[in-house]
């Protein structure tokens, strides 16, 4: 029978072989598994855990391993991460144990001279752990807070640039806190408060959102899927940052909405619930997938007025004058990296680049589509100045009728996000929620 640390070593070594995000490859190990509750989240942290922290692991583990870790199997490699995971980083964990159940491990996975090389390997970790938890003091500034952080160097040093070693130093530590789960009520249905105390009974607790009245903050909720009031359609996963966009684009009851790059589905379904689901929304991206899983979610909240299409949103087909469209841009994600762990490893500097492009051609095809006196909204998670502002501005020198405007409503607990420029940045080291970047145009 596969043990949880198994678990999370296949979700890391599938991780390491193919590069795909861990979150999908985990939930289906997890779901062919028997384990319980307690059982699951000890999987889960495993995993996010040792992702998180890799940097630093690696950092240790060269200096352990004579030949280096490039030269072990994924397997051991993996095992060797998750026994210094467990026996510096994770709280409440035996060290002896740790030791024994990586050594079990490999055994199993391995061959007798990797069994004496992880035992060995994690025995030198444990007698040295007051070294490795110590800020490591290189020549290099930049390589300290990559190694203690546990970020890639490149990102790092973009960061330290923009806004200086402190500030980056704390921007770095916010990405590696375990961001709470927060969930925005649907208004259609029931209250924050009423919502609340529905939880309540069931031992959760939920705190009003920090910034935006429609949000609470659950502490250790468990699966939200079987939490009191999910299967009704009472609330959606969903962080404040991506809420701060649909308020920017302020729709109303009655009129025509498009939202590019809808799925998977938490604005679309906020902009319907501030519409009293009344007028025309159009949601569209290039993934049937994707889409048959919104409109999953439509059908739990019960909205009526949401219709999407499958299409390249650099190239829609849709013929019609719209009041208001959201472009919710694909991004590094740059801004959610608290959230998933693995974005760290598998972004590059070309990305950026590459990614400017594709939001470039979907800012045009929204243009088209906003009526005189429309407003445009273009959003990310995330931020960097290549996939932000930098797009942005480059499109209002092509197009000078569209221009910045302050919404004609903002909540008094976000002023400090809407800058003089009435663009909304948000930093996870300053508002505690995800990075993100909105601005919003109106068409003259």
């Amino acid at each position: 029978m596969t043990t949880p640390r198994e678990t999370a070593m296949h979700a890391l070594c599938h991780f390491e072989t193919y590069g795909a995000f861990v979150k999908d490859d985990l939930d289906d190990r997890l779901r062919q598994s028997r384990f319980d509750q307690r059982d699951r989240a000890f999987a889960t942290e495993l995993t996010y855990g040792t992702l998180r922290w890799r940097g630093r692991i690696d950092w240790v583990l060269e200096q352990c391993v004579r030949t280096g870790i490039a030269s072990l199997t994924p397997p051991i490699r993996n095992i060797l991460r998750l026994g210094v995971y467990q026996t510096l980083l994770m709280e409440g964990m035996r060290a002896s144990a740790a030791v024994h159940e990586s050594v079990e491990m490999a055994k199993k996975y391995g061959h007798p001279g990797t069994v004496r090389l992880t035992n060995a390997v994690l025995r030198t970790v444990v007698r040295r752990k007051d070294d490795f938890t110590k800020p490591p003091r290189m020549s290099d500034s930049l390589a300290d807070l990559s190694v203690w952080y546990s970020y890639p160097c490149w990102l790092v040093k973009r960061w330290v640039e923009r806004y200086g070693y402190e500030n980056a130093a704390a921007l770095c530590e916010a990405g590696n806190r375990t961001p709470p789960v927060v969930i925005r009520v649907n208004r259609l249905k029931t209250t924050p408060s009423m919502l609340a105390d529905r939880l309540a009974t069931q031992g959760v607790h939920a705190e009003p959102g920090r910034y935006l009245e429609d949000f609470l903050v659950l502490h250790e909720p468990g699966d939200v899927r079987r939490l009191a009031g999910y299967a009704e359609g009472w609330f959606q996963v969903q962080d404040e940052s991506a809420g701060l966009a649909v308020r920017l684009l302020e729709p109303r009851p009655g009129e025509t909405v498009v939202d590019l790059c809808c799925a998977p589905g938490g604005k679309i379904i906020y902009i319907a619930e501030l519409m009293s689901d009344r007028g025309r929304i159009v949601g569209a991206d290039v993934s049937p997938g994707r889409l048959r899983r919104l409109q999953e979610h439509v059908r739990r909240m019960g909205f009526q007025r949401i219709a999407t299409v499958a299409t390249d949103g650099c190239n829609l087909g849709l013929r019609l004058q719209a009041d208001r469209v959201l472009v919710d841009a694909p991004c590094s994600g740059l801004g959610t990296v608290a959230r998933r762990a693995e974005l760290r490893w598998r972004r590059r500097p070309e990305d950026l680049e590459a990614n400017g492009k594709i939001q470039t051609g979907l800012l045009e095809q929204a243009g088209r589509l906003v009526r005189p006196g429309g407003v445009l909204v273009y959003s990310t998670c995330t931020i960097e100045p290549e996939e932000n502002e930098y797009i942005v501005e480059e499109f209002c020198r092509r197009h000078p009728e569209f221009r910045a405007e302050r919404p004609e409503t903002w909540p008094s607990a976000c002023s400090d996000m809407l800058g003089p420029d009435y663009r909304v940045r948000t930093l996870p080291s300053v508002h505690r929620i995800d990075g993100s970047f909105a601005v919003r145009m109106k068409r003259e």
